[in-house]
């Protein structure tokens, strides 16, 4: 059962006659996401700069990549126990602080050796547990039918960070230096943590001891449900497509297009314009006209997505390039939101954050898998077209699990 009971009125959730606004709430956890996704691309976007300063094959590249993924995944379902036994606003405000601690030494390292690691702490203590805590704040917070709209908001972040963030870091590595970069990431987000700190409301104590007293969930009761599993294959498939195009993305531009780091920060933001376009406008649409349809939409912005990620690698005029690629992020994006927000319908209170742990699990090793596989591809290939042709069949894969999903209908819940 979800922690808080509901009064509302207007644009507030009454909570133990504590008030609540949820538009800040939201605009605080929307700002949290930014920054966790903005970290996430940076190093996409700086890896040729850091290559220059330190030598390394595109395997090697996919490697560091990869390395953060692979810490993500680790502590995934842990920190998801961390979440019932701490809270959400903790694991919140603390995941935002160490991703500007582990910016801050990751522009310090000297070797490939300090790159990696760095990156698998990152990946392992600083993100691992926000998505979690930032949805747990949302079903604890939000009324099911809002529940959507108001993940698209926070997934629609992704959108955000890939239009400010390539737009903003590229000039500012070229001029100034990636290391220089990192150091102002440490700044924004020690504030935007700040910001949350201040936003997201303390439990009281009868709150917190309800928490901790809270009945434990064993991991193996949660796994027992067949539908976790398929969404976590789902996951697996579309994430790794979507880091996949993002993480690569600079790297194909400049290395194997031509064009400098600036353009293809440009180029990346054009496209970034499309998924936020895909987050907020899709979300909207999905829940209110695509109701109880989440499978459909799913399977279908999955194949059409892919079929254009293909396709954009034949296209080599800019604003063509922007047109196919962005559009099949539009849809990619719009699969990934809806695919995510279906435990925010389906699950509840202890049961919650395990489970969508597991299903975020797979999007998360999706995303190291893939940085090693197209580093593979690229290098033994000589080529880009091996990964473009793996982006085709991630999409279709994405489709192909949820065939025999049974997703319920929101009035349902486990």
């Amino acid at each position: 059962m979800a922690v808080y009971s509901y009064i509302r009125k207007g644009d507030y959730v009454y909570q133990e006659k504590k008030p609540v606004n949820l538009n800040v709430l939201l605009g605080s956890l929307f700002l949290g996401y930014s920054m966790v996704y903005i970290d996430k691309l940076s190093v996409g976007i700086s890896i040729v700069s850091i290559s220059k300063d330190i030598p390394m094959t595109e395997s090697t590249k996919g490697l560091i990549l990869s390395a953060f993924f692979i810490g993500y995944a680790l502590m995934q379902i842990p920190m998801s126990f961390a979440i019932n036994k701490f809270g959400a606003r903790s694991v919140v405000i603390f995941s935002v602080i160490l991703i500007g601690i582990f910016d801050f030494i990751f522009g310090l390292s000297q070797s490939i050796q300090m790159l990696i690691a760095v990156r698998l702490l990152s990946g392992m203590f600083a993100h691992s547990g926000y998505a979690s805590a930032s949805s747990k704040e949302v079903i604890d917070n939000f009324p099911v039918e809002r529940r959507t709209f108001a993940k698209g908001i926070l997934i629609s972040s992704s959108g955000f960070a890939g239009v400010i963030g390539p737009i903003l870091l590229s000039p500012l590595i070229e001029m100034k230096g990636w290391r220089f970069a990192y150091t102002l990431l440490t700044i924004v987000s020690l504030v935007i943590a700040f910001i949350i700190s201040s936003s997201i409301p303390k439990k009281d104590k009868n709150q917190k001891q309800s928490a901790s007293t809270a009945k434990k969930i064993p991991i193996l009761s949660v796994w027992k449900n067949p539908t976790i599993w398929f969404l976590f294959f789902a996951a697996f498939f579309i994430n790794s497509l979507l880091y996949g195009l993002n993480n690569w993305l600079p790297t194909f531009l400049v290395s194997y297009r031509g064009i400098t780091l600036p353009q293809s920060g440009m180029i990346s933001s054009a496209v970034g314009v499309f998924a936020l376009t895909g987050a907020i406008g899709g979300s909207y649409i999905v829940g209110k006209f695509f109701r109880n349809q989440d499978k459909k939409v799913i399977m279908v912005t999955s194949s059409i997505g892919s079929i254009l990620a293909f396709a954009s690698y034949f296209v080599y005029k800019p604003i063509n390039f922007i047109l196919v690629l962005g559009f099949a992020t539009l849809f990619l994006t719009l699969g990934f939101v809806t695919l995510m927000a279906i435990p925010m319908k389906m699950f509840s209170g202890e049961v919650f954050a395990p489970s969508y742990s597991t299903i975020a699990t797979g999007g998360i090793i999706g995303g190291a898998v893939v940085q090693l596989v197209i580093g593979f591809l690229v290098e033994s290939s000589e080529t880009f077209l091996t990964a473009f042709i793996y982006f085709l069949c991630l999409g279709l894969l994405t489709a192909a699990s949820l065939i025999f999903v049974k997703i319920p209908s929101q009035n349902e819940s486990i």
